[in-house]
């Protein structure tokens, strides 16, 4: 045995010392084409150059869509859709960060990345919003973000260099300025031709939105899933259930998403019923011109930054069914979504109001602390 062992260890250096030239060979050819050092480098070494955790996806998009169409027995259909910058380049500056959470650290969700700025003077810490995100996101150990469950996946979509100059030292003279850049470091514009139902033969349809355009800007989009394994659990009218749909079954795990926004203009034409053959308006309807949400008056405005909200989380359902007898207590079936805790805060500004074709305005509608919380939807299909 031992001389067995004494062999094979002889062999096993015969082998290294000739892996041991054949990698220096490569090396020494590679580094011939590539009139560059190679230098071996440590593990101590090497731990400074490897990549941190998570994914960093920089995105710029532009997207048209001639026609989607949901068919059933009639159909809807949407034409003519895109997806933009302002002023119809690409929709840029966007960055999307993917981390899977531990439970300890502390990652990048809503505005911590404006805390972040603030406290590297880049912002005005004593303006109200940004003190207040120097407090919400502050992780008492010098960082800012938010603490998630282990095993959660967090995807934070914000801007890439929020509009700052950062070749340029901090200086509090930029503070104001740096802040509307932020405000407007991602824009966007959404337009869609036409938004109608037609019949099964496809010989009549009616328009329901014609010439729809929104121009914006976001805040940041956060979507969270929530690992919390596969079980479902029963909802119930208990106050801890308040925003979930009541009496089903919804997923343990669930998809949180929260999104800030601001539009600045949306312009749409509305119910206008089209002749398909004759291809003309014959009932012109509802326009809609100049209209503006955001989050900008009354008495909910603190952390919001000007940006109006959306929150909602999403998960699977069961037992939406059409009688009581086909559900089964001992079998649960997946037959709907549920999308839940529904809260959405605005203002939202309406100066042009007008019916018809003469294009005059009846005036102006304007709502403050429009909010609607603890709403939920269940979709699912039917005979």
């Amino acid at each position: 045995m031992f001389l067995q062992n004494s062999l094979t260890s002889q062999y096993q250096q015969k082998d290294r010392f000739k892996s041991s030239v054949l990698f220096g060979f490569v090396i020494a050819t590679f580094s011939s084409f590539s009139f560059a050092e190679l230098q071996w480098l440590d593990e101590s070494s090497l731990s400074k150059v490897v990549g941190k955790a998570g994914l960093t996806i920089d995105i710029e998009s532009k997207l048209e869509i001639a026609e989607v169409e949901y068919v059933d027995a009639g159909s809807m259909y949407w034409t003519d859709y895109s997806l933009t910058g302002i002023g119809g380049g690409l929709m840029d500056n966007v960055r999307a960060t993917v981390d899977s959470s531990d439970g300890i650290e502390t990652l990048d969700v809503g505005f911590s990345d404006v805390a972040r700025l603030a406290s590297m003077g880049y912002l005005d810490a004593t303006e109200t919003d940004v003190a207040w995100a120097l407090t919400e996101y502050n992780d008492g150990a010098g960082g800012f973000g938010k603490k998630q469950n282990d095993g959660d996946l967090v995807i934070h979509v914000t801007s890439q260099d929020f509009g700052i100059d950062f070749s340029v030292p901090a200086n509090a003279a930029d503070q104001v300025t740096n802040m509307q850049a932020m405000k407007n470091a991602v824009d966007f514009h959404i337009q869609q031709g036409d938004f109608g139902i037609r019949s099964s033969d496809k010989l009549t349809q009616t328009s329901i939105t014609r010439n729809f355009s929104v121009e914006g800007y976001l805040g940041y989009f956060d979507i969270l899933l929530r690992n919390n394994g596969d079980d479902f659990h029963a909802t119930s009218s208990t106050p801890g259930d308040v925003g979930k749909p009541q009496n089903i079954e919804i997923a343990d795990s669930y998809i949180e998403l929260d999104l800030k926004f601001r539009v600045e203009d949306l312009d749409v034409d509305n119910t206008n019923t089209i002749d398909p053959v004759l291809g003309f308006v014959t009932s012109p309807g509802l326009t809609l011109r100049d209209m503006r949400i955001h989050n900008e008056r009354g008495d909910d405005t603190l952390g919001s930054f000007g940006y109006a909200s959306f929150q909602s989380k999403i998960a699977a359902a069961s037992g939406i069914l059409a009688s009581i007898g086909e559900f089964s207590a001992t079998n649960i079936h997946v037959d709907g979504q549920a999308i839940y805790d529904i809260n959405i805060q605005m203002d939202w500004d309406l100066p042009h109001i007008s019916f018809g074709d003469t294009g005059k305005s009846i005036g102006e509608v304007y709502f403050t602390d429009l909010v609607f919380y603890n709403t939920s939807l269940v979709i699912s299909a039917h005979q």
